[in-house]
């Protein structure tokens, strides 16, 4: 289930990298990479608006400004990719990895 869940992020990550670098490259602008809220706005903007007064209310005042907000800024791609590589490597089968530590 792990393993999914991992692949799914990491399709999502080079996606959202193909559309990023396609878009750069096709509009002749500088090329960068989209942010997590740009990504999130464009999906679903009304669940963005919430999140801040949810965050706030219901788990802590001090997590969304210096936490949150760091990470609807870094860019989605980056992200997604990282994310699912560390599921990735969670998710492997326990032999395998007593296998690596012994050779």
């Amino acid at each position: 289930m792990l393993r999914v869940l991992s692949l799914l992020f990491l399709a999502l990550g080079g996606v959202i990298l193909g559309t990023d670098l396609i878009g750069g490259l096709s509009g002749g602008a500088v090329l960068g990479l989209s942010s997590l809220g740009d990504w999130w706005f464009w999906a679903h903007p009304n669940s963005l608006q919430l999140l801040q007064p949810a965050v706030e209310r219901h788990i802590s005042p001090a997590l969304f400004d210096p936490y949150i907000v760091t990470l609807l800024i870094w860019p989605a791609a980056i992200q997604f990719l990282v994310l699912g590589g560390l599921i990735w490597l969670i998710a492997r089968p326990p032999w395998s990895r007593i296998r690596q530590s012994k050779m």
